[in-house]
């Protein structure tokens, strides 16, 4: 059976993760996969790179546990070959400080047998660390 191609799966991983499904988003992801948020772990503590689907898990859970989800609006998914490339217009609110940051980021999925093989995700990263030091971290006060 022939798998589906890659903007498909990129397009049931964005409605399953703007949804709040973790286990739906985690289910179209490789065992072997690797998630890069090009954002310093020092900034975020899920930033820097998971490798493999349990530490992805890992990743989202705790991306889900420090912010609550106003907007997740993926824009232009552009398609070659195994690569999807796109935009999301987020507006995220900050559970420890009730802050909301928002804006738009990028994100390069490349896909594998029907599986996200390798997603990086990149932000403005003055942006989020500015607001990460006004916020004071992602940790509960």
């Amino acid at each position: 059976m022939p798998h589906p191609a890659p903007a498909e799966v990129v397009t049931k991983f964005n409605a399953a993760w703007g949804a709040g499904d973790i286990d739906a988003a985690l289910s179209l992801i490789a065992d072997d996969a690797v998630y890069e948020l090009h954002i310093s772990n020092e900034v975020l503590p899920f930033g820097g790179e998971a490798v493999g689907r349990d530490a992805i898990e890992t990743a989202l859970q705790r991306i889900r546990a420090d912010w609550d989800y106003i907007l997740y609006r993926p824009l232009a998914l552009a398609g070659a070959g195994d690569i999807v490339r796109f935009q999301v217009e987020f507006m995220y609110r900050h559970r420890a400080s009730g802050q909301v940051l928002n804006g738009r980021f990028r994100l390069v999925m490349r896909i594998e047998d029907g599986l996200i093989k390798r997603a990086d995700e990149y932000h403005d990263r003055a942006k989020v660390e500015a607001f990460m030091r006004m916020v004071g971290g992602s940790e509960p006060p």
